[in-house]
């Protein structure tokens, strides 16, 4: 077999700057974690947040967490989202991203280490192509039929992130709090694939179009974080992150061609297989957040913007504590990139000295869940020692 390697840029068709975690706490206030004390997972929000002090005594922190979130553009129920379903919809391309996060990371002091676990769907459709994959499915292709202006991407891909983090706080004129931190990342990818179909088909006629289909097992690459606290009034703290100042990934993969039947549109491998290496380095984001803690109130209120790839993205969250209970209520909300709605954000925590448990979700549709153009939902837990 002749293989040829080859650079292929790829814009992957994730939302520029995710604002979901694998904790549920950021995902109760709806991602605006910059400023806010996210005690060990600010190994993923904001390092410079490991060197502020923490309810465990010994320095010791161990936490982990997985979250789930899925929305499309369809305006339909995304529980019972199909390729049939969006079909003729008002949307065109059809869009869906779906991600699965998990954490599990050790602190001690100001130092933190964490491997997170990420799977991504992310898929993009002209109404073209859906009809194409429908009629094909169903034997309904037409003699002389013509499906133009078909564009379609499908990828699928799992990364593993070992993250090492430190912050320390360092004296800044009469500030009482002000922490520097950063994050060095290695990443390890474990299972690309994509299929790509641009171009016409007319039935009948061989090519007009360009479809391929590429998968791997092995992707590395590197990239670092960095950020700082600081807190401007006893009530009023800044937090400013640097996310992906340097990012480097790549897939070694194999990319096979393909032919469509000029009858019956079915796929066709054309030529040998060949191998490829797919470069897609993560997206450099300036993340600045707010957070007001009235002094005595036992409530917080986040905010955060971010600004990445040529996009402003606003959130928000409210935290009300309730310390004779040990019990924290949280409310958020942000703009999803997919759907171009408005996500609206729940959680409920248990805090102690020794252990934190939180969970929350995320939904467009309130209390009809079932019919939700998006949801997601996270679990977590802290132990210190």
């Amino acid at each position: 077999m002749f293989l040829r390697r080859i650079w292929v840029v790829l814009a992957l068709l994730s939302p520029a700057f995710p604002l979901h975690a694998q904790d549920a706490q950021s995902m109760g206030i709806g991602g605006a974690a910059t400023a806010a004390p996210m005690g060990i997972f600010g190994l993923y929000w904001n390092p410079s947040q490991l060197a502020l002090p923490t309810g465990s005594a010994s320095g010791w922190s161990v936490a982990s967490g997985f979250s789930a979130f899925d929305t499309s553009n369809t305006g339909l129920p995304i529980l019972h989202f199909q390729p049939s379903d969006a079909l003729q919809s008002s949307q065109d391309p059809v869009e869906r991203y779906q991600q699965y996060l998990g954490l599990f990371a050790a602190k001690y002091f100001g130092g933190a280490g964490g491997v997170i676990w990420d799977q991504e769907l992310n898929y993009l459709s002209s109404q073209s192509a859906l009809q194409f994959f429908n009629d094909r499915s169903n034997g309904n292709i037409a003699p002389g039929s013509t499906y133009s202006n078909m564009d379609f991407q499908q990828t699928q891909q799992q990364i593993a992130t070992l993250e090492i983090s430190y912050a320390m706080p360092m004296p800044l004129g009469s500030l009482p709090i002000f922490t520097i931190g950063g994050s060095l990342k290695y990443y390890d990818g474990i299972q690309y694939q994509q299929t790509s179909l641009n171009g016409t088909y007319t039935q009948g006629t061989p090519g007009g179009y360009t479809y391929t289909k590429t998968a791997s097992t092995s992707g590395s690459g590197m990239g670092i974080d960095a950020g700082f606290t600081a807190q401007l009034i006893s009530s009023l703290q800044v937090g400013m992150m640097f996310e992906n100042l340097q990012s480097n990934f790549t897939w070694q993969a194999t990319q096979q061609n393909y032919q469509l039947d000029p009858n019956t549109g079915a796929d066709i491998p054309s030529g040998p297989s060949q191998g490829v290496t797919v470069s897609a380095p993560f997206p450099y984001a300036t993340k600045l957040g707010l957070l007001l803690a009235p002094q005595g109130k036992d409530i917080e209120l986040e905010g955060q913007v971010v600004w990445s790839q040529g996009q402003t993205r606003w959130s928000g969250g409210l935290e009300r504590f309730y310390p004779q209970s040990h019990i924290v209520i949280r409310l958020g909300t942000f703009a999803d990139e997919v759907s171009n709605q408005q996500i609206w954000c729940a959680g409920l925590g248990y805090i102690s000295k020794l252990v934190t448990i939180d969970a929350s979700f995320e939904t467009r549709t309130i209390p009809d869940l079932e019919n939700s153009t998006t949801l997601g939902g996270a679990l977590d837990a802290v132990v210190n020692f």
